[in-house]
């Protein structure tokens, strides 16, 4: 399978010094990878060196169908590596005196009920290492995809809050969970949203002048945002269906920041908080962030995870002690790296997911091979294109792999409904999750909306069942309740691993 558009285009912005160091083979490489793929989606590279960038490389575009490339003012949305801001903001407050890492959720939230769990023991730094023992798929998936909530509905989330059954408290498990909790508090206790406390605490010091948790904010700014893009979709040149808005950005997973940016935020980790000559966060303030807080052993692709400080996992890359946090969702595969030993670090930026996980982690090889002087740089990205190769025949076959299976199961499945289609509409609610709303469209189909999320709903294998495939996750069985021939309610399977959640009729 091969996506072809005219115009593919790629540019290196020249007005970085390459100091000593010739990067052409990263250009050599994401051209590579553009040509072969034919998808034309955006790539944005920075690379940091001493307290410089030494490289920036802009290839494709933020926009197809507008024609508009990426570059330099070009904002992605970084997914998790939102994490480790929010975590510098924290510590920043805790500089001011406003918390501290061992302040307890019942400090935080002191009129706040929390009835499943005891929040004497789990403090702020387990909320920002994972190691919380927390599970809160409402409050996650709320804040990040449905976007139906308000200061009081993300306190009644909040406290809706269980123990993770297969974990425990002081042990490592990646969630968004704890972030989020953070947020909720935040909003409390400054009187304003999380995004503007960031903003204050972390982007403006820094003149992160292009780097914003608002998305309207774009136009102010004047910066353009990356638009998702993903192969899976029937036309992979078109915009995803669901994109990120101001009620869908939260603490764990909402920024939108450039490369450029991004690599001052870098700068700032590699010199003790110092960019420019300037103290822009106090030194103490960033070595904390550094120190670890949790173990674990895990890996994402060549990079090795030993520990995991404030919104920073720590682990060895060619042999080096290294830092990164990387974020991904269906349109955006984001990566931030540093090595405090050698002052350098790395940030690649991309509005599509399935080629940039691997298309990245070349630009990772290639550029750490070329800051290191690790190996024969032109062996190492002729390498890196056969991989590649053979990783886009891999994509290439699970994507019609995927789609000939879902068009198996839908001809198979024939829809069972025991009453006429319209008595299926109406407006479900669920206290935590909210309205759920269910459309008979023009022809005869069921549309689900879930706030932000929606979805025409096809065959499922029961009768009164449909499956609904919104835009962001797996499939969802919905199992409408019949009373005295009336729809009352329907439970809604798989969008809560731990529960199902029943949305009953208005």
């Amino acid at each position: 399978m091969r996506f072809v558009l005219p115009l593919i285009a790629s540019f290196l912005f020249a007005g970085t010094s390459f100091a000593d160091n010739d990067f052409s083979a990263i250009d050599k490489y994401v051209n590579f990878v553009k040509k072969e793929v034919g998808l034309p989606s955006g790539t944005a590279v920075a690379i940091v060196k001493d307290g410089k960038i030494v490289y920036e490389g802009y290839f494709g575009y933020a926009n197809i169908k507008e024609n508009k490339k990426v570059n330099d003012k070009t904002a992605f949305y970084l997914a998790s590596v939102t994490k480790p801001m929010f975590a510098l903001s924290m510590l920043l407050m805790e500089e001011n005196g406003d918390i501290k890492d061992s302040t307890s959720m019942a400090e935080m939230f002191p009129t706040l009920e929390f009835p499943f769990i005891d929040t004497n023991k789990i403090q702020v730094k387990h909320l920002v290492s994972h190691t919380h023992a927390l599970a809160n798929r409402p409050l996650e998936d709320t804040l990040a995809f449905t976007g139906q909530h308000n200061k009081l509905q993300r306190q009644k989330l909040a406290s809706a809050t269980k123990n993770e059954p297969a974990n425990q408290l002081g042990h490592y498990q990646y969630s968004n969970v704890g972030y989020n909790i953070l947020s909720v508090w935040a909003e409390d206790k400054f009187k304003q949203d999380w995004q503007q406390t960031l903003e204050e605490l972390v982007y403006q010091p820094l003149s992160m002048n292009h780097t914003s948790s608002y998305i309207s904010d774009a136009e102010n700014k004047g910066f353009d945002i990356a638009r998702p893009y993903h192969l899976y979709a029937a036309n992979p040149n078109e915009v995803m269906p669901f994109e990120k808005s101001n009620s869908t950005l939260q603490a764990a997973g909402g920024t939108f920041s450039t490369a450029r940016d991004m690599a001052k935020f870098l700068i700032a980790q590699l010199n003790q908080g110092q960019v420019d000559g300037k103290q822009i966060y106090p030194a103490e303030v960033i070595e904390t962030s550094h120190q670890k807080l949790a173990t674990n052993d895990l890996k994402y692709r060549d990079f090795v995870r030993k520990g995991y400080a404030w919104g920073w996992y720590i682990g060895p890359y060619k042999e080096e002690k290294t830092y990164h946090h990387f974020g991904g969702i269906a349109g955006s595969h984001t990566h931030t790296s540093f090595m405090l030993a050698h002052n350098i670090g790395l940030v690649v930026l991309n509005n599509e997911e399935t080629v940039a996980g691997p298309m990245t982690a070349g630009i990772a090889d290639i550029a750490y091979s070329i800051l290191l002087g690790k190996g024969d740089v032109n062996k190492i990205t002729d390498s890196r294109i056969d991989a590649m190769k053979k990783s886009w025949l891999a994509i290439q076959t699970n994507i019609k792999e995927t789609n000939k299976a879902h068009e198996k199961r839908n001809t198979s499945r024939t829809m069972v409904l025991t009453r006429e289609k319209a008595e299926y509409a109406g407006t479900f609610h669920n206290p935590l999750w909210g309205n759920l709303e269910v459309e008979l469209l023009k022809s005869n189909a069921l549309k689900f909306k879930l706030g932000e999320l929606n979805a025409v709903a096809t065959a499922a294998k029961r009768k009164d069942e449909l499956r609904v495939q919104f835009a962001i996750g797996g499939g969802r069985i919905a199992a409408f309740k019949i009373v005295e021939d009336k729809v009352i309610s329907v439970d809604m399977h798989g969008i809560n691993p731990l529960a199902v959640e029943t949305f009953t009729r208005l």
